[in-house]
């Protein structure tokens, strides 16, 4: 996770002069060290902190680490502001913040910076409006992206593995709730049976930590018949969702492969939308369906039950609204 640039090393640092109490100087490189800590996130998650940082370097004109000692929490501030005033959504600069706040603090309890530039009181989380949030989809628009799947054109040859497949990424997504990689990353020995259960297994998850998620009897019975039909098709790959390309067949499919997946299908039926509108909808149907708060945070495995608050529209206050028993005038 290269996030400090190359020529900054810890012989650099200056030494003590003689009669001074030596300071323990940090035994890894700091790049060393962040790629400890944040070594098992997923990979994207690395790009965004080591670009969120790289940022900051180029913005602050900071060549070095230890320039980063002058660099105290109102001039981070200044470049939060910054960050607003150049366009950013609220969403993208609270992406940013969090991550610069996490590297910072690694560098700072490592002891390659002496004080922390970030301070929690002084930089505030902006507010997101939800009303900007990807919107939820309806039952109706995923059933019609089905039914679009069977009568979209593919190569003849590799037609009825494409449609079983892409029907069955749209599925999984849905009932899942699973991110793009996540379903790019899965491999057929990480379903595994729990009791009466079978679950997926997710080992490259945005938090870095293996994570588990519960297959409905019905999505668990298709993924089988799947993996069948890719046998029969003498199809021999540990991915769930394989490519399906004469190049590539059989390879893993990339999470952008995923999203091209749900793109198409989305635009069949006239809808401009990202593998993520699945999630969204998993979640948001979940919560207007009844489901207690802490459940669906448990299922959409959200850190903070406020993310998941955020998933869930105004749709309810609309159709209850306080305006309607108002008396008219």
């Amino acid at each position: 996770m290269e996030i400090i640039s190359a020529e900054e090393q810890i012989s650099e640092m200056p030494n003590p002069e003689a009669g001074e109490v030596a300071v323990n100087q940090p035994s890894l490189a700091p790049n060393e060290a962040l790629k400890l800590v944040f070594g098992e996130y997923a990979a994207n998650t690395q790009r965004a902190y080591a670009r969120a940082f790289r940022d900051l370097q180029e913005w602050a004109d900071i060549r070095e680490l230890r320039e980063m000692e002058d660099f105290d929490p109102l001039q981070m501030l200044e470049y939060k502001n910054q960050l607003k005033s150049s366009g950013k959504k609220a969403s993208t600069i609270n992406q940013t913040m969090s991550a610069l706040r996490k590297v910072c603090k690694v560098l700072t309890e490592f002891g390659y910076l002496k004080q922390n530039p970030f301070k929690a009181s002084v930089i505030r989380a902006e507010k997101v409006d939800t009303a900007t949030s990807k919107g939820a989809l309806q039952v109706s628009q995923l059933n019609a992206m089905i039914e679009a799947n069977k009568v979209m054109q593919y190569d003849g040859r590799i037609a009825p593995l494409l449609r079983f497949r892409n029907d069955l990424v749209l599925k999984f997504l849905y009932l899942t709730a699973a991110r793009r990689g996540e379903a790019s990353d899965l491999r057929w020995d990480d379903i595994v049976q729990d009791g009466d259960f079978y679950v997926a297994v997710l080992r490259h998850t945005k938090s870095g930590k293996e994570q588990r998620i519960k297959l409905r009897h019905e999505l668990h019975q298709e993924l089988s018949e799947w993996r069948s039909l890719l046998q029969q098709n003498n199809i021999d790959s540990v991915h769930v969702f394989p490519s399906l390309g004469f190049r590539t067949l059989g390879q893993k499919m990339s999470g952008k492969g995923i999203n091209d997946i749900v793109s198409r299908l989305g635009k069949a039926i006239g809808l401009n939308i990202s593998a993520h509108y699945l999630r969204h909808t998993a979640i948001t149907l979940a919560l207007e369906l009844g489901e207690p708060l802490q459940k669906v945070q448990s299922y959409a495995r959200h850190a903070s039950a406020n993310t998941t608050i955020r998933y869930f529209h105004d749709r309810q206050l609309l159709e209850k609204n306080p305006t309607d028993s108002l008396p008219l005038i």
